[in-house]
This record gives structure tokens, sequence and C-alpha cells, in this order.
């Protein structure tokens, strides 16, 4: 049976062991050698790992509860080389929204000064889903890239895939709450009450990380094999733009209101900007079973990552 070793010192351990009992001439040490360097060497073997599910699903929960440091240290460094050499640092990370919001409301608040009942500026409408749209699409960017970006530590080193995971998740909630002054500067200057509902709409937009986040992890291990994924990627966000109401209300009736029912991402925005103002219809069933579903995917694609990294790493090595 085939075997991959995650590190290269797999070799160099084994020659440690052969020489410790021809120095020491007792076999306990070199027994409990071999014992120290187990933990030196993470093993992928061609068996299936679905053998023994039980056996699986507690690797996965043990490496998850192991991976909280190096995911926080993982985190803080991909923060930092991004906005090392930066002029303005972390002012980047808010400034494209920023810049979008004052091009939708330049000279455009004095005509919306009356507001009719039941409706919201169309400024605040599209400021509002272009954040959820841009969170989402980050989400699913940075989980799709995450195994081709730090698969040379996977290959070299004992580096549990959940650091990589929760990693990518912190910086998802990180480029969000950059993007939440912005949200709030844009409800205050069209005068705009948050409704009491408004701390559950954190929740709607943790759904959309998770959907998002669910979706990249999904598609990573093709990405990695594969850069067909980097050609879809290209016109995903327009079409994307196109089947979800980020930026205006299509009225029921038009053959663009039936293909955006399809999306799931539909009933989570419009929920979204209910919750957060009060405005809007809201389909209370459809929140209720996506919420939980968005974390399912988000745990089956995890776990399908997982299933699939021997096979990649095999790949990467050949």
């Amino acid at each position: 049976m085939r075997k991959v070793t995650s590190i290269q010192d797999a070799t160099q351990a084994q020659r440690i062991t052969e020489i410790l009992p021809g120095e020491t001439g007792h076999p306990s040490q070199t027994d409990e050698s071999s014992s120290d360097l187990s933990g030196l060497v993470k093993i992928y073997s061609g068996r299936s790992q679905l053998f023994s599910i039980r056996a699986f699903l507690t690797s996965a929960w043990l490496d998850f509860l192991s991976s909280s440091e190096f995911a926080k240290r993982l985190f803080l460094q991909k923060i930092a080389q991004r906005y090392r050499y930066s002029s303005f640092g972390l002012f980047w990370a808010f400034v494209p929204s920023a810049l979008i919001a004052i091009l939708l409301t330049l000279g455009q608040r004095d005509r919306i000064s009356i507001i009719i009942a039941g409706t919201v500026p169309p400024q605040v409408y599209g400021i509002f889903g272009l954040i959820m749209a841009q969170t989402f699409l980050e989400a699913l960017t940075i989980q799709r890239v995450s195994l081709n970006q730090y698969l040379h530590l996977l290959v070299r080193q004992k580096i549990p895939l959940e650091a990589i995971m929760m990693a990518g998740l912190a910086e998802s909630i990180f480029g969000f709450l950059m993007r939440l002054p912005v949200l709030i500067a844009i409800l205050l200057v069209f005068n705009i009450n948050p409704a009491l509902t408004f701390p559950l709409a954190f929740l709607g937009i943790a759904s959309i990380i998770s959907c998002g986040s669910g979706l990249g992890l999904l598609l990573a291990p093709w990405n990695t094999l594969s850069k067909d994924l980097e050609n879809v990627m290209q016109f995903f966000p327009w079409f994307l733009f196109l089947v979800t109401p980020v930026f205006v209300v299509v009225k029921p009736g038009n053959w663009l209101y039936s293909l955006q029912l399809f999306n799931p991402l539909t009933y989570l925005f419009e929920g979204i900007r209910f919750l957060a103002y009060g405005v809007g219809t809201v389909n209370t069933l459809a929140l209720l079973i996506l919420i939980p579903i968005t974390v399912i995917l988000l745990l089956v694609s995890w776990l399908f990552c997982r299933l699939s990294l021997p096979y990649i790493i095999e790949r990467s090595l050949n």
C-alpha cells in the first residue's frame, strides 16, 4: 500500500531509529525514541479514511481542538503580510466599500429626503447588498485558495487542515468588521433607525460567511488540482450580482425575479435587510431552514477536504 509522509524529516527519523539500537544496545530506548518521533511525522495512507467513520470523526475533532493557537498565528501573519507595506495600513480594508458608498450617495441625499413608508433609499439598499456580496465572495475565495496557498506547509510539516480553515474564517469575519463602520455610517447619513432585531442580522451575516466558506472548501480540492476554476471565478461575481438582489429590487413577474427565487442567498440577503432596519419582506421559514443548512454545508465541506487531502498531497509530490 502506498504511503506519503507529510514532512521530509520522515527519512531522517527512520535513520535515527535504526542507529539507536546499535549505539545503546537497549531495545526499550529504541521503542521510546520511535514513539517520540511518531509525533513529528504525519502519514497519509491510500487506505480509506472512512474504514472507521468514528475514528475519522474523532481525529477530525481532535485536530480541530488543537488548531486554535496555530490558526491564530496564521491569521495574524496573513493580516500583517497584507498590510505590512501599505502606507495606510488597515485603512485599505474598508476603502473599497467606503468609496462605493460615497459615489452612490454623492449628490443624492437631497432627492430622497422624503422616504415613502415601507421603503428605503436605493443607495442604502445597494450598499447593504454590496457589503453582503463582498463578504460572501471573500469567504468563498479565501477558503477556495487555502489548500493551494498552504500546500507546501501541509506537505512538509505536521499542520492540521483545521488550522488553515479556522484562519480563513477569522479572516472573513475580520473583513466584514472592517466594512461594518461603512454600513453604520450609511444608515446614519440617511436617518434610518436600526430595528430592534438588528443584533439578529449578525446571525445572517454569519450564515453568509458559512455559506461562502463551505462552497470555498468544497471547491478547494478542484482548485488545487486544476486551473479551470480560476477562469470560472473571473465571471462568477457578475453572475452572483445578476441572480441575487444586491443593488436593486426586482419586481415580481420579471424573469429575473423568478431566477432569484432559486438562489438561497436571495432569502438571506432580504432577511438580513429586514432584521437590520425592519423594512422589506422576509421569508421566516426559508431563514430557519437556510441558517442551519449553511452550517451543515461548512461541516460537510471541511470533512470533504480532509478526505481529499491525501490525494492532493500525493499528486503534488509526483
